[in-house]
């Protein structure tokens, strides 16, 4: 994904129905857990531990949905099921690293609508 990923609250706002604190406690955590979460899948994708890779892809799937991206978390469920299946090896890796990258930008559109979110309390 090379264009800029536009960060997408809209379901989230429709949980949080219009608790701004909620809405931002969500981004807090999705910043604070997910970068972990994509060392641990990018560890268990280096050591071929195929299991914890799953595992770890089916632990962050739900959380790109969040924030609107949407084909990103197909993209994710493609690895998880790669990883489980262990069929299509050759291609997580450029799976990882390619949702991995597009993740750096969402955390900065996060942050971004974080403190916007922030002014407005």
């Amino acid at each position: 994904m090379s264009n800029t990923f536009k960060v997408d609250l809209s379901y989230l706002n429709d949980i949080a129905g219009g608790n701004v604190e909620f809405v931002i406690d969500m981004i807090d955590i999705f910043l604070e857990q997910t970068p972990g979460y994509f060392g641990q899948l990018g560890a268990a994708i280096q050591q071929q531990d195929w299991k914890a890779a799953g595992d770890m892809a089916h632990k962050i799937k739900p959380t790109l949905a969040f924030v609107g991206a949407e084909d990103l978390r197909v993209k994710m469920q493609e690895l998880e099921s790669n990883a489980r299946a262990q069929t299509n090896l050759s291609t997580i890796q450029e799976s990882f690293q390619e949702i991995n990258g597009t993740c750096e930008q969402i955390y900065e559109g996060l942050q971004q609508a974080r403190a916007e979110l922030a002014s407005k309390i």
